[in-house]
């Protein structure tokens, strides 16, 4: 459990600001009694390894809604050792080949992992190598938080739970917002 709160902590930290039609999220149903999306997040250790590189600053953001300084350090991180960014600049391809190990031997998931990575990558092309005040990929943090965002949104038909909740989370990323937008902020400890 407390591995899942640092990993939820770190995500919190990725994600982009959240702006106002994005809080509060439209219910507090877990995302992941809507759609049994297959686990794409880094290992622990991946995770642990960019943690320490890169801790997480303590308080909140310079300013409300911000990304936090070092969150596109932390997804370069992970996405260097992902071998899915070199030199600042985001692999199309290598993100593929990594997100669709991962996604297990379901067709529906294997095609959903490439559009959601095609359509991230896409989002984000135009970032280039881009880095931001701290000397990371501007593109890495959104590229990071993007792609959980839309596997949730794309979720195929047979791993979706019908229900309003589920619909009313799925319609709150229609928006615009992050999957993150629906998660808690976490405690303070």
């Amino acid at each position: 459990m407390k591995n899942l709160c640092i990993v939820l902590t770190v995500l919190c930290l990725i994600s982009s600001s959240i702006a106002q039609q994005c809080s509060p999220p439209p219910n507090t149903k877990n995302p992941k009694e809507c759609c049994a999306v297959p686990n794409i997040m880094p290992s622990k250790e991946q995770f642990s390894t960019c943690i320490q590189k890169f801790p997480p600053p303590s308080g909140p953001p310079p300013t409300p809604g911000s990304l936090p300084p070092n969150a596109n350090c932390i997804a370069e991180c992970i996405l260097t050792q992902q071998g899915a960014i070199s030199n600042g600049a985001i692999s199309k391809d290598a993100a593929i080949s990594q997100i669709v190990a991962v996604v297990g031997s379901s067709s529906d998931w294997q095609a959903l992992a490439k559009s959601a990575v095609e359509k991230c990558y896409s989002q984000v092309s135009s970032l280039g190598t881009q880095k931001d005040s701290n000397g990371c990929s501007s593109a890495a943090g959104p590229f990071v938080e993007c792609l959980p965002t839309e596997m949730f949104k794309n979720c195929p038909a047979a791993s979706w739970t019908a229900g309003a909740e589920c619909d009313q989370l799925k319609a709150h990323l229609a928006k615009g917002c992050s999957i993150m937008s629906l998660m808690p902020p976490p405690h303070p400890h």
